[in-house]
């Protein structure tokens, strides 16, 4: 089973010391030679766009929008997940409507007022070796229950409507009903 395009949602009892704690991560790619890669959407950092489009030589109007802590794997990378009607130099389409780009021409479109409909950027991302993901929201030894994944299909709405622990929250909801859903 591939979970490319779907949210993991951290499950409530992971310790709120762990980074992925109340966390809501789409997952852009998914595949058994390379494993998985996405981005967690719920964590801001302590940057706007605004500083880092400056810091690339270009502004950015917006100083309150955020970019979000994307995960522990290369940290000084910069990704914009984005609704796929929008393109850059280096732009991937994952599915679902949505794209994910990482390149300076993106900032500098930005800095033009061209913006996609829908998107956020983080810095960083979550990877996992093949089979790993699978381990963890099956807590298959030596993950456990409380280390495991809650999984839903993507949406809009929870993907770019929500931030912080109120997007956690909605994707749990999201998570139950789907489950739910699939009984009946």
């Amino acid at each position: 089973m591939s979970w490319k395009n779907k949210l993991l949602i951290a499950h409530p009892n992971l310790p709120s010391h762990s980074i992925f704690s109340k966390s809501v991560i789409y997952l852009y790619e998914d595949n058994t030679r390379s494993g998985s890669v996405g981005v967690i959407l719920n964590k801001k950092s302590e940057y706007t766009v605004n500083y880092l489009a400056e810091s690339k030589g270009f502004f950015y109007p917006d100083h309150t929008r955020m970019l979000k802590l994307g995960g522990p794997v290369s940290e000084k990378t910069i990704l914009m997940l984005h609704s796929d009607e929008w393109y850059s130099s280096n732009t991937m389409q994952v599915g679902g409507g949505l794209a994910v780009s990482s390149d300076d021409i993106m900032i500098e479109k930005l800095s033009m007022g061209n913006e996609p409909i829908q998107w956020t950027m983080c810095l960083g991302m979550c990877a996992w070796q093949p089979g790993q993901l699978a381990m963890e929201i099956n807590a298959q030894f030596p993950y456990t229950i409380e280390n495991s994944w809650l999984t839903c299909e993507a949406d809009d709405t929870i993907v770019f409507g929500y931030d912080g622990e109120s997007q956690w929250e909605k994707a749990l909801e999201l998570s139950s009903q789907q489950m739910i859903d699939s009984f009946f």
